[in-house]
């Protein structure tokens, strides 16, 4: 199981995303704008990151488990 091309797609979507969020907020300046950040944009990025730290923790421990289980050889 390798996780680095999912994990690279997910980065680069929440790198695309902050992107256009900030051309977004550059014209849009009101009390729904910053409603939506707090309540979406915000939230969903902390999400995102969330998730990567998740896939980076699962792929070490995937990582470990193969490597172990090559150390020990057949059985």
């Amino acid at each position: 199981m390798r996780f680095g091309g999912t994990r690279s797609q997910i980065y680069d979507a929440q790198k695309t995303a902050r992107s256009l969020w900030a051309d977004t907020e550059a014209l849009w300046h009101d009390v729904v704008c910053q409603r939506h950040r707090e309540e979406l944009v915000e939230p969903l990025d902390q999400a995102v990151s969330d998730l990567l730290h998740a896939i980076d923790q699962l792929s070490c421990i995937v990582a470990q488990m193969r490597q172990e289980c090559l150390d020990e050889g057949p059985l």
